[in-house]
């Protein structure tokens, strides 16, 4: 899992501590049958956008899917652009080999599209790595915050390259319901209240 790139804590996400609500049951159930059909996925280099507010489940769906093919040994890359960004930006020897991975991978995905949004040098990297996937016909998984309508409004060229690429290639997932941190933030309040006696 160390070659995954994923962070610790989406390690142990799985489809069976999958918390299902009326919210995301469809999704649920839509990820589990790309995982399961995930040979047919790659010859049809077909990937998903799940998009959706802060919070609704979109990394925790997407990190199931990678724990559920690398269990069965399929070699899933999980990142965000923000922090590929960092590597190439901070010069450290790494980006070659970590490009090798992105590139070769059967499955990529990256998490919060959008957020690494700024300079030209950001941009290039991220169409690169998005335009390097798609000629090779190989599958990306991408969350984002962004709203289709938002994706499919922007002006500026060099984003409108990156979603064309992601809308031909990655059906839409679209998460809702209450935020999920901010369920578990309400619920450790409550918890330190009553570990504190606060009447």
């Amino acid at each position: 899992r160390i070659n995954s790139l994923m962070d610790e804590k989406f390690r142990e996400s799985t489809f069976d501590t999958f918390r299902q609500t009326k919210n995301n049951a469809r999704n649920l159930r839509l990820c589990r049958r790309y995982a399961e059909a995930f040979p047919e996925m790659v010859k049809k280099n077909q990937g998903l956008l799940m998009y959706g507010n802060v919070g609704t489940g979109k990394t925790f769906a997407a990190a199931c899917i990678a724990n559920y093919l690398l269990d069965r040994k399929v070699p899933v890359v999980m990142t965000s652009f923000v922090k590929l960004l960092e590597v190439f930006q901070s010069g450290r020897d790494e980006e070659t080999s970590i490009l090798n991975r992105l590139g070769y991978a059967k499955l990529v995905i990256f998490d919060d599209l959008g957020a690494e949004r700024g300079t030209g040098f950001a941009l290039e990297k991220v169409y690169n790595i998005v335009d390097s996937r798609y000629r090779k016909n190989l599958p990306m998984i991408l969350t984002t915050n962004l709203t289709i309508e938002e994706m499919k409004s922007e002006v500026d060229m060099r984003y409108r390259r990156i979603y064309d690429r992601v809308f031909e290639t990655c059906y839409p997932m679209q998460f809702t319901g209450p935020s999920w941190r901010m369920k578990e933030a309400s619920r450790r309040y409550k918890d330190m209240e009553e570990l504190l006696g606060v009447d």
